[in-house]
């Protein structure tokens, strides 16, 4: 997939704002904090300094995706930001190896708040990180951290704060007259741009099978959990399944759980879906076999016929297809 396009047009105004359901948030501390991560993420931590961010897969033994992060490098070690849900599985996945380092692990999910800025937003004065940092400011008189993220569509900023002070930045949202969006406004931004989230990584799927190879995987770094897998994909070449968009031919949102048809055999799985304003169409993200992603292949959904379409969504997107 690429991750590089602006987006298009969509039923919300270029700049808007959204309060996001709490995060994980995991922070890994100690003097051996970093060296330690190292060993059980995809990315590589050791080059980051304070203020430095990268994306990162954890994965068991296997090389199976336990989860998608963000790793923030912190004065005291790392921040790791991911959907809601992980810390519990993450925190025992990592204290499992965890014997003698000087590491401590501590879930603060519920004492932050996270909000969503998408789009240029002069009515908030914000200046945007580059996708790589990660600054502290105060907004409306509250610290924030402000992370740039393209997760949900180009120019898009995460905002965390202390969960006692969301509602002050709820009113200072508000107050810049900027609109503010839906869960489902924000369910749809990430689904056009074809980001993952826990509900499209099933069980024994391989990071090189969402698309992220770029942005989160290290092909040159010390041996981690799972690199065997990762490095032994990587010589060959190829995965048999991919994680792409699949938009169908009526303005319905395609069925979860649905199966994706290639000439009336399913080669995949429906794992988010909605309607999308940039397609005008439904939208799904599903985890196919590569066979369906030729120019020629035949899809359906339900009965409907469904086309692949390159995510995120740019300019032109009716047209294209993948």
């Amino acid at each position: 997939m690429n991750t590089a396009s602006a987006p298009v047009d969509s039923a919300l105004p270029p700049t808007w704002w959204a309060a996001l359901s709490p995060r994980t948030t995991l922070l890994v501390r100690g003097r051996d904090a970093v060296r330690f991560l190292d060993n059980f993420t995809t990315a590589s931590l050791a080059p980051l300094t304070p203020g430095q961010a990268t994306e990162g897969f954890f994965a068991d033994g296997r090389g199976h995706v336990i989860a998608l992060a963000r790793l923030l490098r912190t004065p005291e070690g790392i921040w790791i930001d991911a959907a809601p849900g992980l810390a519990a599985p993450l925190h025992e996945h990592l204290e499992h190896y965890h014997i003698r380092e000087d590491v401590t692990f501590d879930d603060v999910s519920d004492e932050r708040a996270a909000f969503l800025v998408r789009g240029p937003a002069p009515a908030t004065g914000l200046t945007p990180p580059d996708l790589d940092r990660f600054v502290q400011a105060p907004l409306g008189g509250v610290d924030a951290t402000i992370l740039a993220t393209d997760w949900f569509g180009a120019g898009g900023l995460l905002v965390f704060t202390a969960a006692n002070e969301s509602a002050r930045l709820v009113d200072w949202l508000a107050a810049t007259g900027l609109p503010r969006a839906t869960p489902a406004d924000v369910e749809t931004a990430r689904i056009e741009a074809g980001s993952p989230e826990p509900t499209d990584i099933p069980p024994k799927t391989l990071p090189q099978e969402l698309g992220r190879d770029a942005r989160a995987i290290c092909f040159t770094k010390g041996c981690y959990l799972g690199q065997e897998t990762v490095a032994r994909l990587d010589a060959l070449g190829h995965v048999n399944r991919r994680l792409v968009g699949i938009a169908t031919s009526t303005a319905v949102a395609p069925p979860l759980g649905g199966d994706v048809l290639l000439d009336g055999a399913a080669v995949g799985t429906i794992t988010s879906a909605c309607v999308s304003p940039a397609l005008g169409t439904g939208l799904a993200l599903a985890l196919v076999h590569v066979k369906a992603l030729v120019p020629t292949a035949r899809i359906t959904i339900a009965g409907t016929a469904a086309r692949i379409v390159s995510l995120p969504l740019t300019a032109g997107a009716k047209e294209r297809t993948a």
